[in-house]
C-alpha cells in the first residue's frame, strides 16, 4: 500500500462528493496489493485525517472486519455521498457568470472554459435537472 504522504494515495477531505471517489481509488489500490476485507478495514483509515478516523472506527463493520459493512456504514454517514459527484443549476450558473467578463480570445481559454462548463452540463442533462 502507498505510505498517507504518497501523492498518489488516495484521500479524502469530507467533501461527500469526493466520497465514492476516494473509495473507488481506494478499492483500486487494496485490490493491485491483494488485501483481504479485515486489511482494508484498517488501512483505509490511515488515508483520512485523525478526527474522521476516530469517527469511523466506531461505525459497524469496523470491529468486526467487514469491509462490506464498514462501507455502507461509512457512505450511510454522509448524506448524498451514494449519489457520488453531483451539481446544481446553481454551478452552473456560477461558472457562466465568473467568465460572463472575460474576453475568451485563444483556444486555450476556451478549452479551460468548456473543461468547467461541460461536467456539469452533462450532469444536469444526465440527471434530468435540464434539457439539451
Amino acid at each position: 500500500m502507498l505510505g498517507t504522504n504518497s501523492s498518489k494515495a488516495p484521500t479524502f477531505n469530507g467533501e461527500t462528493s469526493e466520497l465514492l471517489e476516494f473509495f473507488e481509488l481506494f478499492e483500486d489500490l487494496a485490490s493491485a496489493c491483494g488485501l483481504l476485507d479485515a486489511e482494508k478495514c484498517k488501512m483505509i483509515i490511515r488515508y483520512v485525517d485523525i478526527q474522521m478516523k476516530c469517527f469511523w472506527v466506531t461505525l459497524m463493520g469496523y470491529e468486526s472486519k467487514d469491509f462490506t459493512v464498514f462501507k455502507a456504514s461509512i457512505l450511510s454517514q454522509y448524506s448524498g455521498a451514494a449519489k457520488g459527484l453531483w451539481y446544481s443549476i446553481r454551478d452552473l450558473e456560477r461558472i457562466v457568470i465568473s467568465n460572463v467578463n472575460n474576453d475568451i480570445s485563444t483556444e486555450t481559454e476556451l478549452l479551460q472554459y468548456y473543461w468547467q462548463f461541460r461536467p456539469v452540463a452533462h450532469w444536469l442533462v444526465a440527471n434530468n435537472k435540464i434539457s439539451a
